[in-house]
């Protein structure tokens, strides 16, 4: 059981944080977050050419889901402008062959944040879905870069699937429960 906790480590963290992130449970907001900052940290990677950077985006961004949380405060804005500036800095700095990830990511970013913007104003069933569409979308794109192997380790890709695809079922159920009579 160790070595088997030692090598899906990222799979085990994944589920931690769909505990973390879920104890009030499934929630639209928590969603929608957590696919932005999903999509920031690759494109955190992207941007510094560094694909461990996607590890110190997830640290940041584990500060800004409670934030978010608990406030209630639209952070659409702020990620926006945290995006902007990470694609205006690896314009400047990436090599010609960079800036196609660079553009790659500055494009997955943009899809699931309006996506998710779309998820957050929309009445509470469909908006449920959206979001789950949105999530799930992203754990396809989690799924992707792992088997390419590329932008970011695939040790995060891997934590990034299972966030995204246990996020979205579970905001699945929790809708189909409600809606039951």
């Amino acid at each position: 059981m160790g070595a088997l906790l030692r090598s899906r480590w990222p799979s085990a963290l994944g589920l931690v944080m769909i505990a973390a992130t879920s104890f009030r449970g499934a929630d639209v907001y928590v969603v929608a977050l957590v696919t932005m900052l999903a999509a920031l940290a690759y494109l955190t990677a992207a941007a510094t050419s560094r694909r461990r950077a996607a590890w110190v985006a997830f640290v940041v961004a584990a500060v800004f889901v409670p934030v978010g949380v608990f406030t209630r405060l639209d952070l659409t804005i702020p990620l926006v402008a945290i995006a902007a500036l990470l694609v205006t800095y690896g314009v400047i700095t990436l090599e010609r062959g960079g800036l196609r990830e660079l553009a790659i990511q500055a494009v997955g970013f943009a899809g699931f944040t309006v996506v998710s913007i779309v998820a957050l104003n929309l009445g509470p069933a469909v908006a449920a879905y959206v979001g789950a569409a949105a999530v799930i979308g992203h754990g396809v794109w989690d799924v992707v870069h792992h088997r390419r192997d590329k932008v970011v380790t695939r040790a995060f890709a891997e934590f990034c699937a299972i966030l995204d695809f246990g996020m979205g079922v579970l905001l699945l159920i929790v809708t189909w429960m409600t809606m039951l009579p």
